[in-house]
């Protein structure tokens, strides 16, 4: 075969693989956060320069502590949703159940929450008053029944649809922010635009798009849990581990803004989340290629070593010229905000870029982990990366030589601090037979 013939077989099997499921759902994942984030940059370069930092700095601390409590009322359901739907025989029953679940106990987290934020988070005390609280309490019920939503399209091999919903939720901001800003100032505005752009792109997802997965689906409180409960136990699992790892990526701005107090915690708070945004385009990429083989390997007759492999090519030939181009351009990047936010965030930026090195690896072995329906060992790597996040972080902050920059050297430190233990518990992961329903009695084996 002549070389130019070897080209065109050569591009025509990569052309073949692209197509493919596992590279048409990772693609559509990255490109759910790319266009977020870049509309969601318009929305913070208006904001950076319409209002001042400690506003910012308010507004999001609050909106993360929010997507901290959803994360908590959503009992892990998105992931049993990814690994289960694909073989029930009522997908509508078991996306309505879900759903009802997480909401029911967001709403209860997010009342406990109003009445403790002058404990445990005074310098918030501006949440309560009556148009924080209803805001509130429906931004947190979205954010804890969003991931069913999303898991559910995702398990369908419909991962465009959780991108459009994203897409919404980004694109709305500026336009909601701008009316908003008409009648509100400082936090409340920014505040709002957030919740409710959030809100309409959750409504919008479970009235338009999921009926386009699911024939016939009508979102409606269902309170039974018998579609729900052989999967729940293998859920709450996924659910300790995800709470305790979103410690330490949600947490970090509640902790700035709690220890340097309601005005230096305010700004820093905002440094630091814009930075985390910012390298947070570095860790979609193996989020979204490995979030893909999982839906992948949750389906039966999969080769799951061979799609592993083109996962694992796909998130390198992406993520390597991208943590590249990050660390040189990290200034250019931060200057649409404003040079005060460029001055602040380039430091921490350019040292959480290296995150994305061990983000990736624990990707990998994340992934095989919860193939193996094997929920202890998550647990038990959040721990870790939270606790070393938190903890070192605590210590760093307050020195003054290092602020916000020793929160970030905290970070990177607390990704890498999991991967040993994570190839420890994955490193055979596929030799084994996965099995296709729980194992009763064994739920964090």
């Amino acid at each position: 075969m002549d070389p130019r013939q070897r080209m065109l077989d050569l591009v025509g099997r990569g052309w073949d693989q692209v197509k493919g499921s596992l590279y048409r759902n990772a693609l559509f994942l990255m490109a759910t956060t790319v266009i977020g984030n870049a509309a969601g940059f318009a929305f913070w370069v208006v904001v950076a320069n319409r209002f001042q930092t400690s506003d910012l700095g308010a507004a999001v601390t609050l909106f993360s502590t929010l997507g901290f409590l959803g994360g908590l009322g959503s009992l892990g359901m998105g992931v049993g949703l990814i690994r289960y739907l694909p073989g029930s025989d009522d997908k509508t029953a078991l996306v309505n159940q879900g759903m009802t679940v997480s909401g029911l106990v967001t709403i209860v987290f997010t009342i406990a929450f109003l009445f403790l934020i002058p404990v445990i988070v005074p310098n918030l005390s501006f949440a309560l008053d009556p148009l924080y609280i209803v805001t509130i309490i429906l931004c947190t019920l979205a954010l804890g029944i969003a991931p069913v939503l999303d898991a559910a399209v995702i398990a369908a091999r419909r991962a465009d649809l959780s991108t459009f919903r994203n897409a919404l939720y980004a694109l709305l901001k500026i336009p909601i922010a701008v009316g908003a800003f008409v009648f509100l100032s400082g936090r409340a505005g920014i505040f709002i635009s957030l919740s409710f752009s959030f809100i309409v792109s959750v409504i919008v997802a479970a009235i338009v798009f999921l009926p386009r997965v699911i024939p016939g689906y009508r979102p409606k409180p269902d309170f039974r849990v018998d579609r729900v409960r052989p999967i729940f136990r293998f859920s709450l699992g996924n659910y300790v581990a995800g709470v305790v790892g979103s410690a330490g990526t949600l947490l970090p701005s509640v902790f700035i803004y709690s220890l340097l107090g309601p005005n230096a915690g305010a700004t820093n708070a905002a440094y630091f989340y814009v930075a985390l945004v910012v390298a947070g385009l570095l860790f979609i990429i193996p989020g979204a290629a490995f979030t893909s083989f999982y839906a992948e390997a949750s389906h039966k007759d999969i080769d799951r070593r061979r799609v592993e492999r083109s996962a694992i090519r796909f998130s390198l030939v992406l993520l390597v010229p991208a943590i590249v181009g990050l660390w040189f351009f990290a200034n250019t990047v931060l200057r649409l905000f404003n040079t005060d936010v460029a001055a602040q965030s380039v430091t921490p930026l350019r040292i959480l870029t290296f995150a994305s090195i061990p983000a990736f690896l624990n990707s990998i072995l994340g992934t095989r982990v919860r193939v193996r329906k094997r929920t202890l060992p998550l647990i038990i790597s959040g721990a870790i990366f939270s606790g070393v996040t938190l903890g070192l972080g605590w210590f760093l902050l307050q020195n003054p030589v290092f602020g916000i920059n020793g929160l970030a050297y905290a970070y990177v430190l607390g990704q890498s601090a999991q991967t040993p233990y994570l190839w420890y518990v994955a490193r055979g992961a596929y030799e084994e037979a996965v099995p296709t329903e729980p194992i009763v009695g064994q739920p964090l084996e």
